[in-house]
């Protein structure tokens, strides 16, 4: 309970230090917009409500980015507005330390954790196994890690093919699916890719996710 309650209230320390902070401009409404956009995203995500190959990457981008939106809404905010002529106090005064002290810790953590975390090959996110279609049944999952260098992890349906299809027609009909693809959208560059192959009366429906470099 201690550890969700001071995960949200790290997630929200953006939006909360705009508000407090941004004066009644144009780009007021806009970006916390923005910001409440971005929350609700990493929300649903967290929640199981949207499906993501790479939630980790989510995860350490939203509070860099967060943060660098309501740096560049204060910046904008002082060109339109012109420079503050009150000092803050209060809870705007131990927001600002707060929001600030995230930021001197975000910045440079995160290049830092994602070489950690999407450097080495890992076991590809269940949600990048997709529903075979209609027609086809799985009958059997697996996965498994290569070893050495540019190891690969993968995990692996096995499916029958509809009735009065052939396995290798069946498989061929699979084949269009087959891809690589960059796992994440800016920091995880790792490469997920699929395979369809045939092994007797089954389809192997195989995706695999390997190292970076």
């Amino acid at each position: 309970m201690m550890w969700a309650v001071a995960g949200v209230s790290f997630a929200l320390l953006p939006l909360v230090h705009w508000l407090l902070r941004a004066r009644p401009t144009p780009l007021r409404v806009p970006v916390a917009a923005a910001l409440l956009l971005w929350l609700a995203l990493m929300l649903a995500v967290a929640l199981d409500m949207l499906q993501l190959q790479s939630e980790a990457e989510l995860y350490l981008l939203y509070t860099p980015l967060a943060e660098l939106a309501v740096l560049a809404g204060l910046w904008l905010e002082r060109r339109i507005a012109g420079p503050r002529t009150e000092r803050p106090g209060g809870w705007s005064r131990a927001v600002g330390i707060a929001f600030h002290g995230q930021l001197a810790l975000a910045l440079p953590a995160t290049p830092l954790l994602a070489l950690v975390f999407f450097h080495e090959a890992d076991l590809p996110s269940a949600k990048a196994v997709p529903q075979p279609p209609p027609g086809y049944t799985t009958i059997g999952t697996g996965q498994d890690c290569g070893s050495g260098h540019s190891a690969t992890c993968w995990r692996t349906l096995y499916l029958t093919a509809p009735p009065d299809v052939p396995t290798a027609q069946a498989a061929d009909r699979l084949r269009p699916r087959q891809r690589c693809e960059a796992n994440g959208w800016l920091i995880d560059r790792r490469e997920l890719c699929t395979e369809v192959s045939t092994d007797g009366a089954t389809i192997v429906y195989r995706v695999h996710l390997g190292s970076f470099l």
